[in-house]
C-alpha cells in the first residue's frame, strides 16, 4: 500500500478519507491473525492461532468454547462438593477444559520437537479439540452423579454422552467440527473410545494415559484452587523432556525426578482431596439424598422432580433414559439445576429428603470412623449399634440414609502388562545411552513400587451425634 502524507502536509485534507480506510485495513488483517488469549490462573495465558492457511482450526476452537455444549460446563464443579472442605475449589469444568486443551497442544509441540517429527496442523486440531471437549459429557456434580444413577440400575456413562455431542447431528458440536471436515467426528473417536482405533498412536495417550493432558492440568488446578501451596512438581521440566515410545508416552531419563513428584502429587491429592473424611462425607449424604428422592419419585411423589415450563424435569427423564436421553435435555442439567431442587427440598414433608437437604445446604456434615475391614465381626457390631441409634433418633426407616460404609480405593499408578489384549498403561523412560523401559523397571524405583499397590480407605459416615453416642458406649 502506497505510503500517505504526513497529517501535517496540505493534502493531508484530501486523503483523510484513505487514511481511514488504510487504518480499517490494518485493523481488520490485525484482527484476522492476532492469537486471541485467555487468562488462565494456572497457565497464565492459552493461545488460540486464527492464522493457519485457512483451515479455520483456531477459529473453530473458539466457536466450540462458545457453543452451548461447551458453556454449559461453567456450571459443573470440578470437584463436586470438595468446596464444602476446601472454600476456594470453586473452579469449573470449563476452566479445567481449557487448560487441557493446552496441556494437551504443549504435550504435541514438544514431542513433535524432540522427536524431529513435523507437526501436523490437522493431527494438532484433533489433539486440541479432544482435550477441549474431553468433559463435556458430565453431568451435576460430576463422578457422583454417575454414582447416583449406578446405585439406581440406570445405564450411564459420561464418556457416552462425550461421543454423542461429538457425532450426533443435533448437536452443536458436531456441526462445527463438520462445517470443517464431515470426517473429523469419526476421527476424534479413537481418543475416547479404544475399540475404535484401527492403528493405535501415541498421540492417543496425550488426552489419555497415566500421564495425560487430563491429569496433568487437573493435578496442578486442583491443588491451585484447595490451597495446597507445597503440592506441585516441574511441569516445564517434563514438557522439555517429552518422548514417544512406540504408542506410549515417554520421557527422559533427565526427567524421572520430575515424573516421580508428578506421581507422588497425584497420590497425595487423592488423600488430601479426593479422598478427604470430610469430603467423602458430604458426597456419601449427597448419594443417600438422591436415594431418597428417587424412592420417593418411583414411589408416585412426582413432586419430587417437578415439571418445568410444562416439561417433565431433566433429572426424571435421565432416570428413566440413562445416557439415550435427548441431549437438549441433558444440556440443562448442571450443579445449579440440582442446587435448586436441594434448595426446595429443605422444605419436603418427607422428614428425611428435608433433614438431608437442609444438612448439605447448611453445611452440618455427617462425620466418620475408620473401621477395620479385617475385623469383620468388631465392623459389623458397629454398624449395627450405630443403625439402632439412628432408628432411636430418626426412625426406623433412616437406617437406609444415616449410616453409611465408604471405602474409596486408590491404585496410584499401573504398571506395563505384558499380554497382547491389555493396554500399555506404563510411562517410558529414553535416553542416557539406555534402552527404553517402562517406569516401575528402573533400578531401585521404590516410589513407583510403593504406588502399584491398591490402598484402601474404610469409613463409617453417620450423624455426629450418632458418633458421639457410639463413643459413649
Amino acid at each position: 500500500m502506497q505510503a500517505l502524507p504526513p497529517e501535517g502536509d496540505k493534502c493531508s485534507i484530501r486523503y483523510g478519507g484513505l487514511r481511514v480506510l488504510q487504518a480499517a485495513l490494518l485493523d481488520r488483517v490485525s484482527a484476522v491473525t492476532r492469537p486471541k488469549f485467555f487468562r488462565d490462573p494456572l497457565h497464565l495465558q492459552i493461545r488460540f492461532d486464527l492464522a493457519d492457511e485457512g483451515k479455520r482450526y483456531g477459529a473453530t476452537l473458539l466457536r466450540i468454547i462458545d457453543s452451548g455444549v461447551f458453556q454449559r460446563l461453567r456450571f459443573v464443579r470440578q470437584n463436586g462438593l470438595a468446596n464444602l472442605v476446601f472454600h476456594g475449589a470453586e473452579h469449573s469444568r470449563f476452566a479445567h477444559s481449557m487448560g487441557v486443551m493446552h496441556v494437551a497442544r504443549t504435550m504435541y509441540e514438544r514431542i513433535s520437537r524432540n522427536m524431529s517429527e513435523p507437526e501436523s496442523e490437522d493431527e494438532k486440531f484433533l489433539i486440541q479439540v479432544a482435550g477441549l471437549v474431553h468433559d463435556v459429557g458430565h453431568g451435576p456434580f460430576s463422578h457422583t452423579m454417575e454414582e447416583v444413577l449406578k446405585e439406581n440400575g440406570v445405564d450411564f456413562h459420561h464418556e457416552n454422552m462425550t461421543k454423542r455431542f461429538i457425532l450426533e447431528d443435533g448437536s452443536e458440536i458436531f456441526r462445527l467440527l463438520s462445517d470443517i471436515d464431515p470426517d473429523i467426528p469419526d476421527k476424534l473417536m479413537p481418543f475416547f473410545d479404544k475399540k475404535r482405533r484401527v492403528i493405535d498412536s501415541w498421540q492417543y495417550r496425550i488426552v489419555s494415559s497415566q500421564m495425560d493432558a487430563d491429569r496433568l492440568d487437573y493435578v496442578q488446578r486442583d491443588a491451585l484452587f484447595a490451597g495446597l501451596r507445597g503440592h506441585g512438581f516441574d511441569i516445564e521440566r517434563v514438557f522439555d523432556l517429552l518422548f514417544h515410545h512406540e504408542n506410549s508416552i515417554a520421557v527422559d531419563r533427565g526427567a524421572i525426578e520430575a515424573v516421580e513428584a508428578y506421581l507422588v502429587t497425584m497420590d497425595q491429592l487423592y488423600r488430601a482431596i479426593y479422598n478427604h473424611h470430610a469430603v467423602r462425607a458430604a458426597t456419601q449424604m449427597l448419594l443417600r439424598l438422591f436415594r431418597r428422592a428417587v424412592k420417593l419419585h418411583q414411589g408416585g411423589n412426582h413432586s419430587v422432580f417437578p415439571p418445568v415450563l410444562g416439561a417433565s424435569h431433566p433429572m426424571s427423564e435421565l432416570l428413566v433414559q440413562g445416557d439415550k436421553i435427548e441431549l437438549d435435555k441433558y444440556l440443562r442439567l448442571t450443579d445449579a439445576a440440582m442446587w435448586s431442587l436441594i434448595d426446595v427440598w429443605q422444605f419436603s414433608d418427607d422428614q428425611i429428603l428435608s433433614d438431608l437437604s437442609s444438612r448439605i445446604v447448611g453445611r452440618r456434615l455427617f462425620k466418620t470412623i475408620s473401621i477395620d475391614p479385617i475385623d469383620v465381626a468388631k465392623t459389623q457390631s458397629l454398624i449395627a449399634r450405630a443403625e439402632d441409634e439412628v432408628a432411636r433418633v430418626y426412625g426406623e426407616e433412616a437406617r437406609d440414609y444415616y449410616v453409611m460404609i465408604d471405602e474409596p480405593t486408590r491404585t496410584s499408578y499401573k504398571g506395563y502388562d505384558w499380554r497382547p489384549d491389555t493396554p500399555n498403561e506404563s510411562i517410558w523412560l529414553t535416553g542416557g545411552g539406555q534402552a527404553p523401559r517402562p517406569l516401575e523397571d528402573e533400578d531401585e524405583n521404590a516410589i513407583v513400587t510403593a504406588f502399584k499397590q491398591k490402598r484402601h480407605f474404610p469409613r463409617l459416615v453417620l450423624p455426629e451425634e450418632v458418633r458421639e453416642a457410639l463413643r459413649k458406649c
